[in-house]
């Protein structure tokens, strides 16, 4: 009964990890052609103009900028700029779905990406995805007009400047850092709760057997693995470190490691 009343209880809790939100798209492929090129197509996603997309990112070169262009099959465009960007470190990520776009960057600051989406927002939302990374590219070139405005003026207010973004661009690089991080934490965080879903169906799978087997080593044995598989679920949620999360994952291999050896006992061939 206690194995019964257990099992109804794993199973509610595998529901309620079933509907947290998930990385449903892997991101990896992309990172790795683009760590040595610059356009990324992911299989089943329309067709571009790479060499239009190759200009773009040729322009955005010309204005330090080390621009990416990843067109997916589907996904959330923002999310996926921002999972490729964290995977490859300084750059400027442009992706696109076929129903929106997105955009991530270490490199450029907010307002001059908000003003290069604004003016090239119609291109962007169109339907040529080449055509919307030039019009970005372009709308990147950085503002040089300095208004007639005298000389020494201008060294002056580049003086006070420097002063400011040196604080400015100190606090926005920590943050910026510290959202990089914040990614990576809830990514492995997902990661474990995939791991807890599938220990979680071994556990219920185990349950009626261990207990129509009547040894009490092997019973043993086995809540030790589920008590141990309880402390990882509970601690996945509350885990706000990279290092808890890492001791989440060593608990969920201590717990795997149990069931293997109960399924072991139970049947040689039962891994």
């Amino acid at each position: 009964m206690l194995g019964r009343t257990r099992s109804i209880a794993l199973l509610a809790t595998m529901i309620s990890l079933m509907v947290a939100p998930v990385w449903a798209q892997s991101t990896g492929p992309a990172i790795s052609e683009l760590s040595t090129g610059s356009v990324y197509v992911e299989a089943g996603a329309e067709a571009i103009d790479i060499s239009a997309a190759q200009r773009a990112i040729s322009t955005a070169a010309g204005f330090d900028i080390d621009l990416k262009v990843a067109v997916f099959a589907g996904g959330n465009a923002e999310q996926l700029a921002s999972e490729i960007a964290d995977g490859l470190g300084s750059v400027t990520v442009l992706a696109f779905t076929p129903s929106s776009f997105g955009v991530f960057s270490d490199e450029v600051s907010q307002s001059r990406l908000e003003k290069a989406l604004d003016e090239a927002g119609d291109d962007l939302r169109g339907p040529d995805a080449a055509a919307g990374a030039v019009a970005f590219a372009d709308a990147l070139a950085p503002s040089d007009d300095s208004g007639g405005i005298s000389t020494g003026l201008v060294l002056a207010g580049v003086v006070a400047v420097l002063v400011i973004v040196g604080v400015g661009g100190r606090i926005w690089e920590v943050r910026t850092r510290e959202a990089r991080h914040a990614r990576r934490r809830e990514r492995r965080r997902e990661e474990l709760r995939d791991q807890t879903m599938q220990l979680g169906s071994r556990v219920i799978e185990m349950s009626d057997a261990v207990e129509l087997a009547e040894d009490k080593q092997l019973s043993t044995k086995y809540a030790t693995a589920t008590g141990l598989f309880d402390e990882a679920e509970t601690a996945i949620t509350s885990a706000s470190t990279m290092h808890e999360l890492d001791g989440v994952a060593g608990t969920l291999e201590q717990a795997r490691g149990l069931l293997d050896e109960v399924a072991s006992t139970l049947s040689p061939n039962r891994r």
